[in-house]
């Protein structure tokens, strides 16, 4: 038994679309199934309607842009209503803030001797409603200003870096909030990047979550391709104290790749057999 809950389509940073994910997952003898596409549920809406002709089971899913504190919390949501008018116009404002920041961004790069143009980044762009920093990348690597997207966001684009440019988000309570208007449950993503180094201090930031309505952690993740320098030993630390403490909790264990189609493999992150049940209990599938 596979599962992924956690990639993203061409409607925002991913390379393939809706459709050409499931017949991966097909290929991939997936059980379980979600798009998380980055503020926009118009990929995993076309997947949810044509997961029928496939064997695995789909979820309608989400990443929503947070931040507490200056610390960015992304939030998963899954098993919503993709129908929901409200939720739909929720997401129109964060959209639109990605449009803008293209300019922010190319003005940063061209101040730096870059020659990147608009329409160098919507090529890459495409139909995503969400473009991202992945799609800036892109472009860089097709103008041979770099050689891979990972050394795209290392030289220019990461946090920190000459052309980064912060988002608009909203904060991880009113992300929580809009997933449980469209009857959906909420999952904290890739939990080591919230705190890197102190459990004590994520225990802390998971518990107040848990106050705000998060029901589930992405325990299972694929840190080794997310351009994360975090050690087996420091992956495999975090994953027992998220284990236990969902267990403690009564949480729900998620895993997934954050496949975007450049590398890595969707399914390819491993979950337990008895969380995969878990997850197929919960949403009586």
């Amino acid at each position: 038994m596979k599962i992924d809950l956690h990639c993203h389509s061409s409607f925002s940073d991913g390379i393939f679309t809706p459709q050409q994910l499931l017949e991966i997952a097909e290929k991939e003898k997936l059980t379980i199934f979600s798009i998380t596409d980055h503020d926009s549920i118009k990929g995993t809406a076309i997947a949810n309607r044509e997961s029928v002709n496939y064997s695995f089971s789909y979820l309608s899913g989400i990443e929503i842009s947070a931040r507490y504190k200056q610390e960015k919390i992304e939030i998963l949501g899954y098993n919503f209503n993709t129908d929901n008018s409200a939720f739909k116009q929720s997401l129109v404002k964060l959209q639109n803030a990605r449009r803008e920041r293209i300019y922010k961004i190319l003005v940063k790069l061209q101040e730096i001797g870059l020659d990147l143009t608009y329409d160098d980044v919507i090529k890459e762009v495409g139909d995503a409603s969400s473009p991202g920093r992945p799609h800036f990348a892109r472009a860089m690597k097709t103008k041979r200003y770099v050689n891979s997207v990972k050394e795209a966001f290392n030289e220019y684009l990461a946090e920190g870096r000459p052309a980064y440019v912060p988002r608009l988000t909203i904060e991880p309570k009113e992300a929580i909030k809009l997933i449980h208007n469209a009857n959906g449950i909420a999952v904290l993503p890739h939990p080591l990047f919230m705190e890197k180094r102190d459990l004590k201090k994520m225990e802390e930031s998971l518990d107040l979550l848990i106050s705000w309505g998060m029901k589930g952690i992405e325990v299972y993740y694929n840190y080794e391709n997310a351009f994360s320098n975090f050690s087996a030993k420091k992956i495999q630390e975090v994953t027992k104290f998220l284990s236990e403490y969902c267990k403690q909790n009564d949480l729900l264990v998620t895993g997934g790749s954050d496949f975007h189609g450049e590398k890595g493999t969707l399914g390819g992150v491993y979950v337990p057999k008895e969380y995969i049940s878990q997850i197929q209990s919960f949403f009586n599938l």
